[in-house]
Protein backbone atom coordinates (compact mmCIF):
# COMPACT_ATOMS: atom_id res chain seq x y z
CA UNK A 1 0.00 0.00 0.00
CA UNK A 2 1.25 3.26 -0.97
CA UNK A 3 0.96 5.83 1.77
CA UNK A 4 -0.32 9.84 0.33
CA UNK A 5 2.66 12.22 0.58
CA UNK A 6 2.37 14.83 3.79
CA UNK A 7 2.09 18.69 2.18
CA UNK A 8 5.80 18.92 3.84
CA UNK A 9 6.69 15.93 1.43
CA UNK A 10 4.89 17.85 -1.66
CA UNK A 11 6.38 20.80 -1.14
CA UNK A 12 10.04 19.56 -0.94
CA UNK A 13 9.54 16.72 -4.03
CA UNK A 14 8.25 20.36 -6.67
CA UNK A 15 11.23 22.93 -4.62
CA UNK A 16 13.77 19.99 -5.99
CA UNK A 17 12.18 20.08 -9.18
CA UNK A 18 12.22 23.43 -9.33
CA UNK A 19 15.61 23.68 -8.76
CA UNK A 20 16.99 20.96 -10.99
CA UNK A 21 14.61 22.65 -13.48
CA UNK A 22 16.50 26.10 -12.86
CA UNK A 23 19.84 24.57 -13.02
CA UNK A 24 18.95 22.89 -16.20
CA UNK A 25 18.07 26.18 -18.06
CA UNK A 26 20.91 28.67 -16.62
CA UNK A 27 23.40 25.74 -17.96
CA UNK A 28 21.42 26.05 -21.23
CA UNK A 29 21.97 29.79 -21.43
CA UNK A 30 25.57 29.36 -20.46
CA UNK A 31 25.81 26.94 -23.58
CA UNK A 32 23.71 29.32 -25.85
CA UNK A 33 25.87 32.39 -24.59
CA UNK A 34 29.33 30.27 -25.03
CA UNK A 35 27.58 29.52 -28.45
CA UNK A 36 26.68 33.23 -29.30
CA UNK A 37 30.84 34.21 -28.92
CA UNK A 38 31.56 32.07 -31.17
CA UNK A 39 29.49 33.32 -33.93
CA UNK A 40 30.81 36.55 -33.21
CA UNK A 41 34.48 35.31 -32.87
CA UNK A 42 33.61 33.89 -36.35
CA UNK A 43 31.93 36.70 -37.84
CA UNK A 44 33.27 39.12 -40.76
CA UNK A 45 31.02 42.41 -41.36
CA UNK A 46 29.74 42.29 -45.18
CA UNK A 47 31.32 44.90 -47.54
CA UNK A 48 31.77 45.52 -50.72
CA UNK A 49 33.75 47.81 -52.60
CA UNK A 50 33.16 49.12 -55.84
CA UNK A 51 35.86 51.41 -57.88
CA UNK A 52 33.51 53.36 -59.20
CA UNK A 53 30.17 52.90 -57.20
CA UNK A 54 26.93 54.57 -58.28
CA UNK A 55 25.92 54.51 -54.58
CA UNK A 56 27.53 54.19 -51.14
CA UNK A 57 25.79 52.93 -48.34
CA UNK A 58 27.50 52.74 -44.85
CA UNK A 59 26.38 50.31 -42.32
CA UNK A 60 26.74 51.17 -38.39
CA UNK A 61 25.60 49.32 -35.41
CA UNK A 62 26.25 46.40 -33.49
CA UNK A 63 26.01 42.22 -34.78
CA UNK A 64 22.83 42.25 -36.55
CA UNK A 65 24.40 44.78 -38.74
CA UNK A 66 27.94 43.00 -38.89
CA UNK A 67 25.18 39.76 -39.63
CA UNK A 68 26.46 37.33 -36.34
CA UNK A 69 24.28 34.28 -36.96
CA UNK A 70 23.74 34.11 -40.94
CA UNK A 71 25.64 31.07 -42.57
CA UNK A 72 27.03 33.67 -45.15
CA UNK A 73 27.77 36.98 -44.63
CA UNK A 74 26.36 37.14 -47.66
CA UNK A 75 22.98 36.32 -45.99
CA UNK A 76 23.56 39.41 -43.78
CA UNK A 77 21.10 42.72 -44.39
CA UNK A 78 24.34 44.38 -46.00
CA UNK A 79 24.81 41.30 -48.21
CA UNK A 80 21.40 41.13 -49.42
CA UNK A 81 21.49 44.62 -50.39
CA UNK A 82 24.82 44.30 -52.41
CA UNK A 83 22.68 41.64 -54.37
CA UNK A 84 19.72 43.75 -54.86
CA UNK A 85 21.47 46.79 -56.04
CA UNK A 86 24.33 45.85 -57.30
CA UNK A 87 27.31 48.97 -57.97
CA UNK A 88 26.68 49.89 -54.79
CA UNK A 89 29.81 50.05 -52.54
CA UNK A 90 29.05 49.00 -49.27
CA UNK A 91 30.95 50.28 -46.18
CA UNK A 92 30.55 48.28 -42.79
CA UNK A 93 31.76 49.44 -39.68
CA UNK A 94 29.08 48.08 -37.52
CA UNK A 95 30.44 45.69 -34.39
CA UNK A 96 29.19 42.71 -32.29
CA UNK A 97 28.29 43.91 -29.05
CA UNK A 98 27.92 47.86 -29.50
CA UNK A 99 26.02 50.13 -28.00
CA UNK A 100 24.13 52.53 -29.83
CA UNK A 101 25.93 55.04 -27.71
CA UNK A 102 29.05 53.19 -29.35
CA UNK A 103 27.90 54.22 -33.15
CA UNK A 104 29.25 57.62 -32.36
CA UNK A 105 32.94 55.85 -33.01
CA UNK A 106 31.65 53.90 -35.91
CA UNK A 107 30.65 57.33 -37.69
CA UNK A 108 33.85 59.01 -37.04
CA UNK A 109 36.66 60.05 -39.86
CA UNK A 110 33.80 60.29 -42.53
CA UNK A 111 32.84 63.77 -44.39
CA UNK A 112 29.34 65.00 -44.86
CA UNK A 113 27.34 63.68 -47.22
CA UNK A 114 29.96 60.68 -48.17
CA UNK A 115 26.63 58.22 -48.66
CA UNK A 116 23.73 58.07 -50.08
CA UNK A 117 22.66 55.96 -46.96
CA UNK A 118 23.67 55.31 -43.83
CA UNK A 119 21.93 52.28 -42.41
CA UNK A 120 21.25 52.05 -38.88
CA UNK A 121 21.38 48.62 -37.38
CA UNK A 122 21.06 48.78 -33.44
CA UNK A 123 19.01 48.53 -29.80
CA UNK A 124 19.95 44.79 -28.72
CA UNK A 125 22.32 45.82 -26.38
CA UNK A 126 20.81 48.08 -24.94
CA UNK A 127 18.06 46.26 -24.12
CA UNK A 128 19.82 43.04 -22.57
CA UNK A 129 22.07 45.41 -20.92
CA UNK A 130 19.72 47.95 -19.57
CA UNK A 131 21.11 50.98 -21.07
CA UNK A 132 19.24 54.07 -19.01
CA UNK A 133 16.24 55.09 -21.13
CA UNK A 134 17.05 58.79 -20.34
CA UNK A 135 20.24 58.02 -22.03
CA UNK A 136 19.58 55.70 -24.15
CA UNK A 137 17.03 58.92 -25.61
CA UNK A 138 20.14 61.08 -26.03
CA UNK A 139 22.36 58.76 -27.57
CA UNK A 140 19.94 57.75 -30.71
CA UNK A 141 19.16 61.02 -30.75
CA UNK A 142 23.02 62.58 -31.45
CA UNK A 143 23.19 59.09 -33.48
CA UNK A 144 20.61 59.80 -36.12
CA UNK A 145 21.67 63.41 -36.03
CA UNK A 146 25.40 62.56 -37.49
CA UNK A 147 23.91 60.06 -39.32
CA UNK A 148 21.95 62.20 -40.67
CA UNK A 149 25.40 64.53 -41.56
CA UNK A 150 27.12 61.31 -43.06
CA UNK A 151 24.33 60.01 -45.68
CA UNK A 152 21.66 62.04 -47.96
CA UNK A 153 19.27 59.71 -45.90
CA UNK A 154 19.05 57.16 -42.46
CA UNK A 155 17.37 54.13 -42.35
CA UNK A 156 16.84 52.98 -38.72
CA UNK A 157 16.59 48.91 -37.97
CA UNK A 158 16.95 47.50 -34.18
CA UNK A 159 15.64 44.26 -33.14
CA UNK A 160 12.51 42.22 -32.93
CA UNK A 161 11.55 41.01 -29.76
CA UNK A 162 14.06 40.34 -27.67
CA UNK A 163 12.18 38.59 -25.06
CA UNK A 164 10.59 35.87 -27.47
CA UNK A 165 14.21 34.67 -28.22
CA UNK A 166 14.62 31.30 -27.30
CA UNK A 167 17.57 31.50 -25.34
CA UNK A 168 15.95 33.37 -22.50
CA UNK A 169 13.44 31.72 -20.16
CA UNK A 170 10.83 33.44 -17.62
CA UNK A 171 11.15 35.40 -15.89
CA UNK A 172 14.12 37.07 -18.03
CA UNK A 173 12.31 36.37 -20.88
CA UNK A 174 9.11 38.71 -19.76
CA UNK A 175 11.94 41.45 -18.67
CA UNK A 176 13.20 41.45 -21.82
CA UNK A 177 10.14 41.84 -23.98
CA UNK A 178 8.68 44.55 -21.40
CA UNK A 179 12.35 46.08 -21.90
CA UNK A 180 12.00 45.99 -26.17
CA UNK A 181 8.56 47.75 -25.56
CA UNK A 182 9.73 50.09 -23.74
CA UNK A 183 13.12 50.80 -25.98
CA UNK A 184 11.11 50.43 -29.23
CA UNK A 185 8.75 53.67 -28.12
CA UNK A 186 11.53 55.48 -27.86
CA UNK A 187 13.19 54.65 -31.08
CA UNK A 188 9.81 55.07 -32.62
CA UNK A 189 9.63 58.91 -31.08
CA UNK A 190 13.02 59.87 -31.75
CA UNK A 191 12.93 58.54 -35.54
CA UNK A 192 9.66 60.18 -35.86
CA UNK A 193 11.03 63.82 -34.36
CA UNK A 194 14.54 63.45 -37.11
CA UNK A 195 12.45 61.96 -39.51
CA UNK A 196 14.04 59.06 -40.58
CA UNK A 197 12.64 55.61 -41.86
CA UNK A 198 12.75 53.35 -38.77
CA UNK A 199 11.84 49.32 -39.78
CA UNK A 200 10.00 48.53 -37.22
CA UNK A 201 10.32 44.89 -36.59
CA UNK A 202 8.56 43.91 -33.09
CA UNK A 203 5.84 41.51 -32.79
CA UNK A 204 4.05 39.77 -30.01
CA UNK A 205 3.85 36.23 -29.56
CA UNK A 206 1.39 35.18 -31.52
CA UNK A 207 2.25 37.07 -34.48
CA UNK A 208 6.14 36.54 -34.46
CA UNK A 209 7.23 34.76 -37.43
CA UNK A 210 10.39 33.61 -35.83
CA UNK A 211 8.55 31.16 -33.81
CA UNK A 212 6.75 29.52 -36.66
CA UNK A 213 10.40 27.37 -36.90
CA UNK A 214 12.83 28.80 -34.39
CA UNK A 215 15.48 26.16 -36.04
CA UNK A 216 15.10 27.80 -39.38
CA UNK A 217 14.86 31.51 -38.47
CA UNK A 218 17.11 31.53 -35.30
CA UNK A 219 20.93 30.79 -35.43
CA UNK A 220 23.14 28.39 -32.97
CA UNK A 221 23.06 30.69 -30.65
CA UNK A 222 18.45 31.07 -30.26
CA UNK A 223 19.49 34.78 -30.08
CA UNK A 224 20.91 36.27 -33.12
CA UNK A 225 19.05 35.61 -36.44
CA UNK A 226 20.30 33.09 -39.12
CA UNK A 227 20.12 33.49 -42.57
CA UNK A 228 16.31 33.25 -42.91
CA UNK A 229 16.36 35.41 -39.93
CA UNK A 230 17.69 37.98 -41.99
CA UNK A 231 15.76 37.33 -45.26
CA UNK A 232 12.76 38.06 -42.98
CA UNK A 233 14.50 41.35 -41.94
CA UNK A 234 15.36 42.29 -45.24
CA UNK A 235 11.91 41.75 -46.57
CA UNK A 236 10.28 44.13 -43.79
CA UNK A 237 13.23 47.13 -44.89
CA UNK A 238 12.07 46.45 -48.05
CA UNK A 239 8.55 46.50 -47.43
CA UNK A 240 8.65 49.36 -44.33
CA UNK A 241 11.27 51.90 -46.43
CA UNK A 242 12.48 54.01 -49.61
CA UNK A 243 15.37 52.27 -50.32
CA UNK A 244 14.29 50.85 -53.75
CA UNK A 245 13.89 54.86 -54.29
CA UNK A 246 17.32 55.78 -52.53
CA UNK A 247 19.04 52.97 -54.05
CA UNK A 248 17.43 52.01 -57.55
CA UNK A 249 18.49 53.69 -60.54
CA UNK A 250 19.79 57.65 -60.14
CA UNK A 251 17.01 60.02 -60.88
CA UNK A 252 14.12 57.68 -59.88
CA UNK A 253 14.09 59.11 -56.24
CA UNK A 254 12.81 62.11 -58.30
CA UNK A 255 10.31 60.19 -59.39
CA UNK A 256 8.37 59.32 -56.59
CA UNK A 257 6.06 62.77 -56.27
CA UNK A 258 5.55 62.15 -59.83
Amino acid sequence: MILPLSPFRILIVVSFLIVVLVVFEVSLFISKVNTGRGLAKASVAFEVRVKEASRRVLVVGDSTGVGTGASDAADSVAGRIAQDYPGTEIVNRAQDGAKVEDVFEQLKGFSTGEFDLVLLQVGGNDIIRFTDLERLTASITGVLKLAGDKGGDVIFMSTGNVGLAPVFFPPASWIYSWRTRKVREIFLAVSRREKVEYIDLFKERDKDPFLRDSAKFYAADTLHPGSEGYRLWYEELKRQSSIDMILGPKGMRGLENI
